[in-house]
Formats: C-alpha cells, structure tokens, sequence
C-alpha cells in the first residue's frame, strides 16, 4: 500500500512538473529550478538558493498542497499572505488565468526575487506584511528564507497592512485566500468582518503558540467556514483548507 502511494505521488509530480517544463526524477536530490514554462513561454525564475525554498516548490507546484486544483474555475481574486519568492502566487495563475492575485511579502531579502516572479505571473506585490491592524514591524530571519517572522518594533519602517484593507483591495468575488505567515494567522483570524468577505481559505497552519487544532478548528469555523480538509504535516503545522458555508 505505502509503495503504491509513493508510485502515484512520483507519476503526479512528473506530470506536474512536465506542465511546466521540467523533469522529475526524486525529490531527495530534487532542487527549485531556475525557469519554468508558463502559458508556453519560458521564464527565468529568481529564487533564494536555500533547502526550504526547494521544498516549498516542490510542494506547491508539484504536490499541489494548498489543493488549487480542487477550487471552481470561477474564483476571480486571490489574496496571497505570505508571498515569499512567489511560489504560490505562480501556481494560482496557472490555476487561474484570469484572476487578480495580490501578493504580500515583507521581507526585503526576497521582495526583488519576489518581483521578479511578479512580472511572470501577472500578479501585484504589496512589500507590506499582513496583520489585524497597521503597525510598524520588523522581520527576523528563521533557519532560511522560508521561515522568516514578523514583530512588533515601533522602530521598523516595515509596516503591516490590515487584514480588512488587504481583503478590500480585492472586489471581485469569490476571493482565495492564501496565509502562511509563520504563526501571525492567528492574529488574522480575529478579524470576523473581514472574513466574511473570502469564499475560500488555504493555509499553512501553526501551533507553536501553544494552540491546539482543535481552537483552529473552532475558530475557522466560527467565521463562517467549513473545512474541507486538514492535512498535518507535522505535530504543530499542516495545511488546512476551508469555504464559506
């Protein structure tokens, strides 16, 4: 059963990665390529040269793990918390050719890689982190790029932007939206006016707080939402995917 699995994880990931240009042998010596294929062009990638960010693009692009391919054609704005290089936001426009895609990342060691991606996928770059409210903040950096995090420093000519003027940026609806923000999702999920205004939720949850999957259950569902699927990646991360009721 386990070899069977892991057969079909391989075919997937050599179909996905040939719809972009590539070829996948094994994901042990498996690293983020440096262009890709889109709409049948090909397009130089800038990437940080770090482990977490051939992971992640083998997650997002290959594995699908925030489960594009699972919503209806007819999204028509996406809310990428969270950018990093631009993975996701890449992903979302092949899975979504038409859609506005706002992007924000604050983390100025990869905001220009960031942009750069922004020019192949068509999508907007808020150099801004995303809170409940606006404040100044800074980013400090994790075991590599993927895992840098956002904090409080009065200081800091960072700001954050909130999460309702991130999501009335967007007009058009049904909105996507993506978070991954290293545990500030939490503080975002407060914002209940807010959520009422997104259609769908994929994110990349965090426990490190000392929070439970059962109080993200909960609160998730109290905004209105109905979870559609929970995938743990880990004892204190995993992906969670949600629409409104």
């Amino acid at each position: 059963m386990v070899l069977a699995k892991r057969i079909l994880q391989y075919r997937r990931r050599r179909r996905a990665a040939a719809a972009i240009g590539l070829a996948f042998y094994r994901s042990r010596q498996f690293k983020a390529p440096s262009q890709i294929q889109l709409f049948g062009k090909s397009y130089k990638l800038q990437l940080p040269a770090d482990h977490g960010t051939d992971v992640a693009f083998l997650d997002i692009l290959l594995d699908d793990c925030y489960r594009l391919q699972h919503l209806p054609n007819h999204v028509e704005s996406v809310l990428d918390i969270g950018a990093h290089a631009g993975l996701f936001s890449i992903a979302a426009r092949i899975r979504l050719p038409a859609a506005t895609i706002h992007a924000y990342e604050p983390n100025p060691e990869v905001l220009p890689l960031l942009r750069n991606q922004s020019e192949i996928g068509n999508f907007t770059v808020f150099p801004n982190a995303v809170a409940l409210t606006k404040s100044a903040v800074r980013v400090v950096a994790g075991g590599d790029s993927v895992h840098a995090k956002i904090i409080s420093d009065p200081s800091s000519s960072v700001q954050s932007t909130p999460f309702s003027e991130a999501v009335a940026r967007l007009s058009k609806r049904p909105l996507l939206a993506k978070l991954d923000c290293e545990g500030a999702e939490w503080e975002i999920l407060r914002d209940s006016d807010a959520w009422k205004r997104v259609d769908f939720l994929t994110a990349e949850y965090h426990l490190w707080a000392g929070y439970s999957l059962s109080e993200l259950r909960s609160q998730i569902e109290s905004l209105g939402f109905a979870i559609i699927s929970i995938s743990e990646s880990g004892s204190d991360f995993g992906i969670l995917t949600a629409r409104q009721r």
